[in-house]
């Protein structure tokens, strides 16, 4: 039995090694102190708080999805950020529209940097414009209402359009991106 508690002991450390890291990287994506910072997430918000359920599954699927990158596992990773959007837009669904867009932003952000990094154009500029839909017309974005994390996503997307030779189409999308976030 020393050996079987030493084995569990074991895998106790490499759990919480893997859940520390994970929360490390998921809180630097999100950009949660930035957020805080700026007001963008309310003290009551629970969600963020680092021993969260819902912050933990989502920081690990986010970090395993990472070493899918990492390890080459391209096409594993996009099913797992796909899956990770969908199931963040069905909560949004769930609790009647009250979306926390970085943990949506962030998931469509690094889906699209993957897809650029594949060579799929046509399916990055889907995952941008699919975000740009939900967010900005869907929810009605309202006017120069500060988002930082909604705003990084459509600078993103600029970006991806002016490389790809739509300087129009970029410019119009980097103002909306400026008016949700006036320190881009």
């Amino acid at each position: 039995t020393d050996y079987y508690t030493s084995k569990n002991i074991v895998l106790e450390e490499r759990k919480k090694d893997w859940i520390d890291r994970s929360m490390q990287y998921y809180s630097t994506v999100i950009r949660e102190d930035q957020r805080r910072m700026y007001g963008q997430i309310s003290p009551e918000d629970k969600t963020y708080e680092n021993d969260s359920i819902e912050k933990i599954h989502l920081a690990t699927k986010h970090y395993f999805a990472l070493r899918l990158v990492k390890s080459g596992k391209l096409n594993h990773a996009e099913t797992l950020y796909r899956r990770i959007i969908g199931e963040l837009i069905i909560a949004e669904e769930e609790e009647g529209g009250s979306c926390d867009h970085a943990k949506l932003a962030v998931s469509t952000l690094l889906l699209a940097l993957l897809l650029q990094r594949m060579g799929d154009y046509n399916a990055t500029r889907s995952v941008f414009s699919n975000f740009f839909m939900k967010v900005v017309v869907d929810n009605g974005q309202e006017e120069g209402k500060e988002c930082a994390c909604s705003a990084k996503v459509l600078q993103a997307y600029a970006l991806f359009e002016m490389k790809r030779g739509h300087s129009k189409k970029s410019l119009k999308i980097v103002k909306k991106a400026v008016k949700m976030d006036k320190k881009l």
